[in-house]
């Protein structure tokens, strides 16, 4: 069987082989970004894996609820603690933090208010499913 990575560095790849015997899979995608393009988690929804895409960039989150309708698709940040914080979005790297933000060139006036949420809260309000293995994938 042929496989197509859809991620950057074929970490979907490396994901496969660690979890290829689980067939009914939970991921949360924290910067989703794009449905396909750079994705690590597309490679599992096509097998039937589900998840939580975060994605606070308004036309992305709208595309990952399109094309993941089996997903919970979050249009929010997330944070250390819950609240609100300035974005500042560019093409390759939007970011809450302004110093990063001046590094890459991004245009700070560009910046608007995003709801912040902590991986806690998403993780309580939306558990996996029962019927799914859990794995718990670090990164660095």
């Amino acid at each position: 069987m042929r496989f197509e990575s859809y991620a950057q560095y074929l970490e979907d790849m490396i994901l496969h082989c660690a979890l290829k015997d689980v067939d009914k899979g939970f991921y949360i995608d924290v910067g989703a970004n794009d449905p396909t393009t750079d994705s690590v988690t597309k490679f599992f929804y096509d097998r039937g894996w589900h998840g939580i895409n975060v994605e606070p960039l308004p036309d992305k989150c709208a595309l990952l609820a399109e094309m993941r309708p089996r997903d919970i698709n979050l249009c929010v940040g997330l944070g250390s603690e819950r609240g609100k914080l300035d974005i500042f979005p560019h093409d390759g790297l939007t970011t809450f933090l302004e110093d990063i933000a001046k590094s890459v060139n991004t245009p700070t006036d560009k910046k608007y208010t995003k709801v912040v949420l902590t991986l806690s809260e998403v993780c309580d309000k939306y558990p996996p499913p029962p019927h799914t293995q859990r794995y718990t994938l670090l990164q660095n």
